[in-house]
C-alpha cells in the first residue's frame, strides 16, 4: 500500500528527516513559506528510497487564513493520489506556529494519521529547537481527541432536545479512530438515541430492545469510566425498561388495545408540541380521545366500535345508526366518534356522561383538527390551540401522569 505524508516545513530539518525515515512514505507534500521551502532538500537527504514530492506554498505564513487556505490545497494533492486517508500521515513540526495551526484546522476530522517530533532536550535553555539525537515521535497526538470531544458536546445537546436522528448521523458519520473514551461513550449514546427515536415513532419493542442494549453498554462503559453522574440515568433507564415492558405485556406486544396507549399518546403529544410541532400533536391528541372511546366502547358493549351488529345498539338508536353506519357488505356498523359515545351514555356508561358534558369543548377540539392540514383542511394548528387541545383531552381522559425521556448529563 502507497503512503503520503503532508509536512510543515520549516526551522531545523533534522526533526523531520527521523519523522521520514520513520514512516518511509511514497508521496510527500509540503506545506512551506517562501523562506523555508528551500529547506526540503535538507530533509530529504537521508531518505533511502527517494519519495514523490509536491509543494504547496503559503504566501503569509504568519496569517492563519492564508496558511489554511494552502494548507487545503495540501489535503487535495494528497486526494488526487487516491490513498486512502488512514494511509496519509500529517506531519505538524514544522513552520511557523500559525502554520502548523493551520495544517491542524484543515487535516483534523479526517482519518490521517498525525505525527509530532519533539524530544527532552532543547537549544537556548530548553525554549529553542530539538537538538540533534534527541528527537522523539508523538504519534497520539491527534487533534481529533480534541475535535471528538466537541462532537461529543454536540451530541449531548442533540440528544438532550431529543433530536435523535440528528445526533445518531453524527455518531454514524464519524468513521475515523476516535479516543478509546468518546468511542464506547458513542456506542452507549447510540443505543439510547435509537431507542427513544422508536419510541417516539411508536416502535415499542425496537425501543424496549435498544434502551436494554444501551443500559448493558452504558454499564460496561461505567467500569471503565465511572463517573456518578450517570447514576440517576441508569435509574431512569431502568423505569424507561420495565414501563415499556409493562405495555407490551398488556397489549400483547402491540396487537390489543390498553389504556397505557392513551398514555402513550399523550406523552408523545407533549413531546411535540414542546418541539414545536402543533399538527402532529393535535393528531395524537384526537387520536387519544379516539382511543379513549374504543376501550370505553369495547368494555361496556363487548365489542370493538367498528364492528358493531345491530343487536348491540339500543333499540331507540338502532335504525338511526342503520342508517347512518351500516357496512351493506357485512351489516356491521362503525361507529364515529360521537355516536361512540351516544351508546355509551344510553348504556349508563359514566364516560358517555362525561362526553358530553365536555361537549363544546370537544366540539373545538374537532373543529380545530378538521381544519388541519393533517386532517381535512390546509390551516396549520396554532400552539395555543394545540395546547388547549391538550389540556382539554388529557381532563377527559384523566392521565395525570407525564413523563419525559431521559436526558444525558453535560
Amino acid at each position: 500500500m502507497k503512503k503520503a505524508m503532508i509536512m510543515s516545513l520549516g526551522g531545523s530539518p533534522d526533526p523531520l528527516k527521523k519523522s521520514l525515515v520513520e514512516h518511509q512514505p511514497d508521496v510527500v507534500i509540503f506545506f512551506a513559506s517562501h523562506d523555508s521551502v528551500l529547506k526540503a532538500g535538507d530533509v530529504l537527504q537521508d531518505t533511502v528510497t527517494k519519495p514523490k514530492t509536491e509543494t504547496e506554498i503559503t504566501e503569509n505564513p504568519n496569517s492563519l487564513y492564508e496558511c489554511y487556505k494552502a494548507a487545503k490545497k495540501c489535503v487535495e494533492r494528497a486526494a488526487k493520489h487516491n490513498i486512502p486517508e488512514q494511509d496519509i500521515i500529517v506531519d505538524y513540526t514544522g513552520g511557523t506556529k500559525v502554520m502548523s495551526a493551520a495544517l491542524l484546522l484543515a487535516t483534523a476530522g479526517r482519518a490521517f494519521g498525525f505525527n509530532y517530533v519533539g524530544g527532552d532536550e532543547r537549544s537556548k535553555d530548553g525554549l529553542g529547537i530539538v537538538q540533534n539525537g534527541h528527537e522523539k515521535m508523538y504519534a497520539d497526538m491527534n487533534p481529533w481527541s480534541v475535535f471528538a470531544e466537541e462532537e461529543r458536546r454536540q451530541i449531548v445537546t442533540l440528544f438532550n432536545a431529543r433530536r435523535y436522528a440528528a445526533a445518531i448521523q453524527i455518531m454514524d458519520d464519524c468513521t475515523r479512530a476516535l479516543p478509546p473514551q468518546i468511542e464506547s461513550y458513542f456506542k452507549f449514546v447510540h443505543q439510547l438515541a435509537n431507542g427513544f427515536l422508536f419510541w417516539d415513532q411508536f416502535l415499542h419493542k425496537k425501543a424496549y430492545d435498544c434502551l436494554q442494549k444501551g443500559l448493558s453498554t452504558l454499564e460496561q462503559y461505567l467500569k471503565y469510566y465511572p463517573c456518578e453522574q450517570y447514576d440517576q440515568l441508569i435509574k431512569e433507564i431502568l423505569i424507561h425498561i420495565e414501563y415499556l415492558s409493562t405495555l407490551l405485556v398488556k397489549t400483547n406486544q402491540m396487537q390489543n388495545f390498553h389504556s397505557l396507549l392513551i398514555r402513550e399518546l399523550i406523552n408523545n403529544s407533549r413531546r411535540r408540541i414542546e418541539d414545536k410541532g402543533f399538527d402532529d400533536a393535535a393528531a395524537r391528541i384526537y387520536r387519544a380521545l379516539e382511543l379513549y372511546g374504543q376501550i370505553c366502547f369495547e368494555k361496556a358493549i363487548g365489542c370493538s366500535n367498528d364492528k358493531v351488529k345491530p343487536s348491540k345498539i339500543p333499540q331507540e338508536f338502532r335504525d338511526e345508526f342503520i342508517r347512518k353506519y351500516r357496512d351493506p357488505h357485512s351489516d356491521m356498523m362503525k361507529l364515529p366518534l360521537q355516536a361512540t359515545f351516544i351508546i355509551l351514555r344510553a348504556k349508563g356508561h359514566e364516560a358517555g356522561e362525561r362526553f358530553f358534558k365536555y361537549e363544546e369543548k370537544i366540539k373545538n377540539i374537532q373543529s380545530a383538527r378538521n381544519k388541519s392540514i393533517l386532517a381535512h383542511g390546509i390551516q396549520p394548528v396554532s400552539e395555543h390551540a394545540a395546547q388547549s387541545i391538550l389540556e382539554t383531552v388529557t381532563e377527559f381522559v384523566q392521565v395525570k401522569d407525564f413523563f419525559d425521556f431521559s436526558k444525558l448529563p453535560e
